[in-house]
């Protein structure tokens, strides 16, 4: 799998990501095959211990939440390790992780919504409602941010004006990342003529949805798109002072050489040895990142896909759909990406971040999607799921 918008190394976990609401529930610490919802009979008892067995925790160690969902259900969502290691809290899929890079597809979501309802188009100008981007020229339009198309710099690209680095343990804000990208004279390159993967474009298309509803995104997020699917358990960390019920915190071992050299970099200092390492999310940045949620709102979330319940077929057709610009990628759809595994096309996205590893992966012509959230910023989400999907298909259910 390759083109994917996967954090190789610490330091882009912590400097990579981005907001104003909160969150449910927990039960485990080595995860057994009894462990939380068992699922449906299309995985059956052996099948299930296998899964298992990829996501062995030793005790007192952070985990995983894993969901395969097929027809709409869960035929497996369990959790193994431990969301809090103060309290010894296990992970179930109550459990709420920050989904970093996953949280695209809601901003995606947000601006399909207002494309529905004719309220703005792909082909505005972002300069229709961001004054700020006037200096770029009407040829920066929506659909260049949507399709990480933009030429805009990306803000960890840039000083901060503080001197600070851009890492969630020192706090900033959406406003300050834009305003920093903003000050650049001049894009990297015209839209749409070249690819490149930027969290400032989605952090942008949540401005864009605040100026056209006069809300806050996440006050919109909850009344258009979470309510009405009730994900009841899904918010936007906006405020990070704020109680997200049953997080999960994140954690690093302290003995990896990475994790001590990348966070010395940034003037944290650690305690050598053995243990963990905790890694907490100050900065309430988001569009890019800052969704929180878990495995159940997830399974509300996959299932929109086929029973059209949030604004019906022509929104999942414009989730889905692909643009072609003059560069040769075109698989990238709304905050989602297309490409194929054993010969069948399918939707995916990982994330990371400071305090998580995701990765979700639809096979829509199967009904079938596989989740992994994490909380372990190298705790390679993506490459777990790849070893559920290799079984999957050993098994010929894929």
């Amino acid at each position: 799998m390759v083109d994917r918008r996967k954090v190789l190394t610490l330091s882009l976990l912590l400097l990579v990501a981005t907001g104003l609401c909160q969150r449910p529930a927990a039960a485990q610490n080595r995860a057994p095959a009894s462990a939380e919802h068992g699922g449906s009979s299309w995985l059956n008892a052996s099948q299930q211990a296998e899964i298992d067995a990829l996501f062995a925790r030793p005790p007192a160690s952070p985990g995983y939440a894993v969901a395969v969902i097929k027809d709409g259900d869960f035929a497996l969502s369990r959790g193994y390790g431990l969301a809090n290691l103060d309290d010894g809290i296990p992970i179930t899929p109550e459990t709420a992780f920050h989904l970093a890079s996953l949280s695209k597809q809601f901003t995606g979501a947000a601006i399909a919504l207002l494309i529905l309802e004719h309220k703005i188009a792909l082909t505005d100008p972002v300069s229709k409602y961001i004054p700020e981007a006037a200096k770029y020229g009407d040829g920066l339009r929506i659909e260049h941010l949507v399709y990480m198309t933009s030429g805009l710099h990306e803000y960890t690209d840039l000083p901060r004006t503080n001197g600070d680095p851009w890492m969630t343990f020192y706090y900033f804000t959406r406003d300050e990342a834009i305003a920093t990208a903003l000050r650049a004279d001049h894009l990297e390159f015209a839209p749409g003529t070249r690819w490149a993967y930027r969290n400032i474009n989605y952090m942008l298309l949540t401005k864009i949805v605040e100026a056209v509803t006069h809300q806050c995104f996440s006050a919109f997020m909850k009344e258009r798109i979470f309510t009405p699917l009730d994900m009841s358990h899904t918010e936007i960390d906006d405020d990070t002072t704020e109680i997200i019920a049953h997080r999960a915190t994140g954690y690093a071992s302290r003995s990896d050489p990475r994790v001590i050299k990348e966070l010395a970099a940034v003037g944290v200092a650690i305690k050598h040895g053995d243990g963990w390492v905790r890694l907490v999310r100050v900065s309430p940045h988001f569009g890019g990142s800052g969704v929180f949620t878990t495995l159940h709102d997830l399974l509300d979330w996959d299932r929109n896909w086929y029973t059209d319940t949030l604004a019906g077929q022509r929104f999942t057709d414009l989730m889905n759909r692909r643009e072609k610009f003059q560069h040769d990628k075109d698989n990238d759809a709304f905050g989602l990406v297309w490409r194929s595994r054993y010969g069948h096309p399918m939707l995916d996205y990982s994330g990371g971040d400071t305090d998580t590893s995701t990765y979700m992966v639809r096979f829509p012509e199967q009904h079938l999607t596989v989740i992994c959230l994490c909380n372990m910023p190298l705790g390679d989400a993506e490459a777990k799921t790849q070893a559920v999907l290799g079984l999957l298909h050993a098994w010929g259910k894929l």
